[in-house]
């Protein structure tokens, strides 16, 4: 575990404690009796990492009941760290905000009176032991802590869920069984939620959205009476869509296409300058020659891939995230040759220039994920979603990439694909199971 790690554990671990405290306030408040919660630590089957994570929470807990004398500010300071992040939360769903110094004395409390639980799980043994006669693990105290392996990947309830800090990375991702690792998707109170908190990696997550996407598709689907439901498809090995089964799908490589949605790579960084330079130049003439001003034009598919092609030439494939262009080319491909016979293999392209777009966002912290929306309403994705009827379209954006922005100081070009507003719903993935 990396000191990084071990920081984002000291938050997640701080933001279960307030989140459940404030829990309990809001049910003393209303007259309820108040409810014990619980924390899941969950990232690897081995005993030897339960052990490691084990000893860092016990020794969170052991520093927390050391600084509540000894330095009460710094102990105010990750309070109010927790309370600020859940008081977002709280606020969107309307729900009740206990104040800060209520908060506080009772965390103060909950430190001082033992009411923190680790337990490690990580045999049957544990687990029989740790059952309560409903059959879901023991909740001893107001806050439970519960770190172990496969054994809490399912088959064993754990009441008042609050927090779990994943980071299970199979070999491959079925959608069932993340579903039934990733125990935030059961129902809870509202209250419950707003407090709720979901930690784990990128590539996680970036798989749950898949999901998530995967799931309204079909959802809407079904809801819209579609005769067709959802369309299943693959690029086979003669570089040609075909239809695949539905059972075959790969959760970390499925993209959803539905009416006007983006595509786009995201996370991604650079090659340096004096490699990537030539072919920014090569990109250069081919869009001048397809595209004059600032108007939509009409471009051959060929030419779209070729330029797709050369973009993801530009991106360094050892440094940030991975672009899936095999997909996003597929599905240009699928969207442009499925239209009326006149514009068959063609895409709308707009191009854009000195744009100077940051890597990372600078008050989330998270990865850009919009090049395409300028402020104002003659942004590339408004007007590309006025002409994206039948053909998609391919947003082109030349962006400086200054070293400032969190970029290698290399001009590159960002492209965004625009599904046309006539798409049918279609799961697609670029790799299947045997």
């Amino acid at each position: 575990m990396t000191s990084n790690k071990v920081h984002s554990l000291r938050a997640a671990v701080m933001n279960f404690i307030v989140g459940g405290v404030i829990r309990r306030i809001q049910s003393q408040k209303i007259g309820e009796r108040p409810k014990k919660y619980s924390f899941i630590i969950h990232t690897e089957q081995k005993k030897q990492a339960h052990e490691w994570q084990e000893e860092v929470v016990i020794e969170m807990k052991r520093q927390l009941s050391v600084i509540v004398d000894e330095d009460p500010e710094l102990l105010t300071d990750l309070i109010k760290e927790s309370y600020d992040n859940l008081k977002k939360s709280l606020l969107l769903l309307e729900c009740d905000v206990p104040e800060f110094q209520e908060v506080k004395y009772e965390v103060i409390q909950a430190i001082r009176k033992d009411h923190i639980m680790i337990t490690k799980v990580n045999s049957e043994k544990d687990v029989n032991e740790l059952l309560d006669d409903t059959g879901q693990l023991k909740l001893r105290v107001p806050l439970n802590i519960f770190i172990g392996g496969q054994i809490l990947d399912r088959g064993v309830t754990i009441g008042n869920l609050i927090g779990f800090y994943y980071g299970r990375s199979p070999k491959t991702f079925q959608q069932d069984t993340v579903l039934q690792h990733s125990r935030m998707f059961g129902y809870r109170p509202i209250q419950d939620l707003a407090v709720t908190r979901f930690y784990t990696t990128e590539e996680i997550y970036d798989v749950m959205r898949k999901i998530h996407e995967f799931d309204s598709a079909l959802r809407a689907a079904i809801e819209n009476g579609n005769d067709n439901g959802v369309v299943f498809i693959q690029k086979d090995t003669s570089n040609k869509i075909i239809p695949c089964s539905p059972n075959k799908i790969l959760m970390s490589k499925v993209t959803t296409l539905k009416p006007l949605k983006r595509l786009l790579p995201i996370g991604f960084q650079t090659r340096y300058k004096t490699h990537i330079s030539k072919t920014v130049q090569e990109i250069d003439k081919i869009v001048k020659s397809l595209v004059q001003g600032n108007d939509p034009v009409l471009i051959d598919l060929k030419d779209a891939v070729t330029i797709i092609e050369k973009i993801h030439q530009t991106f360094d494939p050892d440094a940030g995230e991975k672009w899936d262009v095999k997909a996003f080319i597929s599905s240009m491909e699928y969207l442009a040759n499925n239209v009326p016979e006149q514009h068959v293999g063609k895409v709308w392209c707009i191009a854009r220039k000195g744009r100077n777009v940051g890597r990372i966002r600078e008050q989330s912290g998270r990865y850009e994920d919009s090049p395409d929306t300028p402020s104002g309403k003659h942004s590339e994705l408004t007007i590309a979603k006025k002409i994206a009827i039948e053909n998609p379209v391919l947003i082109l954006i030349r962006q400086q990439g200054s070293e400032e922005k969190g970029w290698r100081g290399a001009e590159f070009w960002w492209p965004v694909l625009v599904t046309p507003a006539k798409t049918p719903t279609v799961v697609f993935t670029s790799e299947t199971q045997d």
